[in-house]
């Protein structure tokens, strides 16, 4: 006897939708024609991949407007992780801080659900606009959610080796906001704020921004025990 099937093929499938349009489509294919001899559902035993929907301009503005902000870092120590940041899961954003330069603040999911790992560059004797080299920099890394935090606590452990910026345009023509494109490393290691285990972070570069009209009031020194 031949038998027919029903072109139902779940492997190509990428989306939710796509998945219950194929379902509703082999439920009404039974139905019509079940009382058929030798007619058969075919059901595909590839497993069934989800495509990620594709990042658009609109929806990646969670760090930069045209969603080109990134983070690249190799982390050792109490976390090791060769960390990659871009696209809309990365968020940053940065602010002027008591006593002169600026705070910049990245963070992405990390670790067990729920989790973020937060890296916050403070970076002394920055100034509005221009380039710089070998700026003193000032590491803290918080594991929001597994309650860990490190910091190096001066700033002569890290040193940011080249650092542009690039103005972002504003209402009417622009303000005082700007992308901020750098790289640099660490020589030391952030201890741990409370009880054992260090973080070195060997190498790092980032495109983020700061708003020089917005300030972080709170000091270097005690950023290492808040959570944001």
């Amino acid at each position: 006897m031949r038998r027919y099937k029903c072109p139902v093929t779940l492997a190509n499938l990428g989306t939710p939708m796509q998945l219950l349009h194929s379902k509703i489509w082999a439920g009404v294919c039974a139905a019509l024609f079940s009382g058929i001899p030798g007619f058969v559902v075919a059901q595909d035993s590839a497993p069934i991949t989800t495509i990620a929907p594709t990042t658009t301009a609109e929806s990646a503005k969670t760090c930069l407007d045209d969603g080109k902000g990134f983070l690249r870092a190799r982390l050792s120590g109490a976390i090791r992780a060769e960390l990659s940041w871009s696209g809309v899961t990365l968020e940053c954003s940065g602010a002027t801080r008591p006593g002169g330069g600026v705070r910049m603040r990245f963070s992405h999911p990390f670790g067990d659900k729920g989790e973020q790992l937060v890296l916050v560059f403070g970076i002394g004797k920055l100034r509005e606009g221009e380039p710089a080299r070998n700026l003193a920099v000032n590491l803290t890394v918080i594991r929001q959610g597994a309650g860990e935090f490190f910091g190096t606590q001066g700033d002569d452990s890290c040193t940011i080796d080249d650092l542009r910026q690039e103005a972002l345009a504003g209402i009417p023509r622009r303000n005082r906001s700007y992308r901020v494109i750098a790289r640099g490393f660490c020589i030391k290691p952030a201890p741990a704020v409370r009880g054992d285990g260090t973080v070195l972070m060997t190498r790092f570069d980032f495109a983020g921004r700061v708003d020089f009209s917005e300030e972080d009031p709170r000091p270097d020194s005690t950023l290492a025990h808040t959570s944001n």
